[in-house]
This record gives C-alpha cells, structure tokens and sequence, in this order.
C-alpha cells in the first residue's frame, strides 16, 4: 500500500495555481536549467519503476499545500487579493507571481519521497550538498589563457588520457564546472572516486577543464602549425605549466 501524505486545508491563491505551472506560451518552459534538472529526474525515476505517478502526486500536492514553505520566498508586498489571510501561502502567490518557483516545490517533494523510499536518504543528499559548496567554494584551479601541463600518471576511475598529449603544455580555454568524477567500479580502485592535486582523496567531484594543444606542441617542427587539438581533461591530470 502506498503511502499517503495528509495536506492541511488551505485556500488558494486567486488563480487556483495554474500560473504555477510554466509553460512556453509566453517564454521557456525552463528558465534556469536546475529547473529542467529537476523535472527529468522525476520522470526518469518514474518511468523506470520507482515509483508510481499517484505516489509521486502525494508528495508533490503535499509540498504545494504545505503552509509557509520555503520562508521568505515570496515578497512580503505579496498581499491576498482580498485581505484575507487566513490560510494564505505566500509561496504559492509567489509562484503565481513568478512561475519559475514552481520547481522548488518538486526538488521538496522529490527530496523527501526519495528519502521514504530509501533510494536517497536526507543525511546523503545534505554531504553530497555539503561536497559541492566545498568544491565550489575553493574554485577552479585554473582559469581560461592559463598554460597548464598534462601529467603523465595512471589514470583514475573511468577517465581517459591520450598517450600522445602525456607532458605536453597546453591552454586552458573555459572551465566546464564541477562535475561527477566516474568512479571505477569492481576493480581495486572501486573507491577511488578522485583526488585534489595535493593527491588527497576527495568527494567525486572535480572541475573539468577544455584545453588547447597546438599540433606542433604534440607531434613536433614536421606538423602544421596552424593545427590544434582540444581535449577536456579532469582537475587531476593537470599541473601548472
């Protein structure tokens, strides 16, 4: 039997929620791609069996309903339109009023369903949270225009590094973000999920870098110069140059 959540009584907002709802009449279905995020997780976890859509429509009714969600959300000028307050979700008027906060409610709602159904517990989700503030908090160690040189080590997890870019010097053109380091699997390295430069083990999270290598750089005087080649490479395989 599935779980059933109780929801207080609440009022709603003059438009019963539908501006809640973004849609692409007038603009992106998604304004910020953590929204998109959001709603493929839901779906995907639906679709392969997790969880059936009546559960899913618990706990997202549950989180729209819940009175003074999110505190501080909505703008305190964000009045009922007919003074009265009883009963009134401030966060809900604010997602009549600007419809992206929409998505707050199914992260709540998804947060706490994958925590009942034992697939992401609360206390994994805050140190994977807790993981990425470090990460993000410390910054990448390089910058585009920075000349960082590729090391030649064994490689960790399931990443890749091309023999022939092993010692060379190349540029640094973006920085790609945090991402999830692929960690091996099976393997005596089964929990080596990645490691800062100091060669201390880490979170499995690392910045991934798009780099630049002139032709020449790599194959010598005889290749064309006005050839390069650009790979993304993780934190760990690089020093500065």
């Amino acid at each position: 039997m599935r779980k059933l959540l109780g929801v207080p009584d609440l009022n709603m907002p003059a438009r019963q929620g539908g501006r809640a709802q973004p849609g692409d009449a007038h603009g992106p279905v998604f304004h910020q791609p953590w929204q998109a995020h959001a709603f493929a997780i839901v779906m995907t976890l639906y679709e392969n069996g997790h969880y059936t859509w009546p559960d899913w429509d618990d706990y997202l009714g549950h989180e729209i309903q819940s009175p003074d969600h999110f505190a501080g959300a909505a703008p305190a000028e964000i009045e009922p339109p007919d003074g009265d307050r009883a009963n009134y979700n401030k966060f809900l008027a604010a997602c009549e009023a600007d419809g992206e906060n929409y998505y707050h409610y199914w992260l709540a709602g998804l947060e706490k369903m994958l925590d009942v159904k034992g697939m992401v517990s609360a206390e994994a989700l805050a140190g994977r949270i807790a993981a990425i503030a470090k990460v993000e908090a410390a910054g990448p160690r390089f910058k585009a225009g920075d000349r960082a040189r590729v090391l030649d080590i064994e490689l960790l997890g399931h990443s890749h590094l091309p023999n022939y870019i092993r010692g060379v010097i190349g540029t640094v053109e973006s920085d790609r973000g945090v991402k999830v380091f692929p960690a091996s699997h099976g393997d005596d390295h089964s929990d080596d999920h990645g490691h800062d430069h100091d060669g201390d083990k880490t979170d499995a999270l690392q910045h991934v870098y798009t780099m630049r290598f002139q032709a020449t750089d790599i194959w010598g005087a005889e290749a064309d110069p006005r050839q390069s080649l650009n790979f993304s490479l993780w934190d760990y395989q690089l020093a500065p140059g």
